[in-house]
């Protein structure tokens, strides 16, 4: 989540707000992003992973809410190029029918961990300023959010591991 300058953005506190508006609407966007995505999967496993990683982005969401209340703000849609275009290519991915499975879930994997990549850096640097502004019940929600986007990341890659060998399958067998 790279902060998009704004007028407003005059001090730390605004900083936090632009990227936890940042954060909020891109696990809005997942939240619709995802079950498409488990959907068009060709593994069960990934297809499990991302279901699991969608009831996480609901409680990402909740977290993300307690967060602005503890501000004494309200969440606004602040989408970035960045997470709507790697969500874009998420559903672009799904959605394509001359591609064979595994490879498909190959680029899936590859896209989405560049999301959570992203998000990772978000979650990181708002718990980080949100310590350092002394909100510490904020810098808590993030930081169990900062886990579990950085287990996702995990997971996908241990899917990716098996996953990336069946894909090579076909090219072997091709030649």
């Amino acid at each position: 989540m790279s902060p998009v300058a704004t007028s407003n953005m005059h001090s730390l506190r605004d900083l936090l707000l632009e990227q936890l508006n940042e954060l909020y609407a891109c696990e809005i966007h997942s939240e619709s992003v995802l079950p498409k995505l488990a959907n068009s999967a060709g593994s069960a496993k990934l297809s499990e992973a991302l279901r699991t990683h969608l009831d996480e982005t609901k409680q990402h969401i909740a977290r993300l809410d307690r967060v602005f209340g503890e501000l004494g703000t309200k969440p606004r849609k602040t989408e970035t190029h960045g997470s709507k275009g790697i969500l874009e290519d998420c559903t672009a991915i799904a959605g394509r029918g001359k591609i064979e499975p595994h490879v498909r879930d190959a680029a899936l994997i590859a896209v989405i961990q560049r999301l959570e990549h992203d998000e990772i850096a978000g979650y990181g640097c708002a718990r980080t300023w949100a310590t350092l502004l002394g909100h510490q019940a904020a810098a808590a929600e993030l930081l169990k959010t900062l886990t579990e986007e950085r287990r996702c990341d995990e997971a996908l890659s241990k899917i990716a591991e098996s996953l990336n060998k069946s894909a090579l399958e076909p090219a072997i067998a091709g030649r």
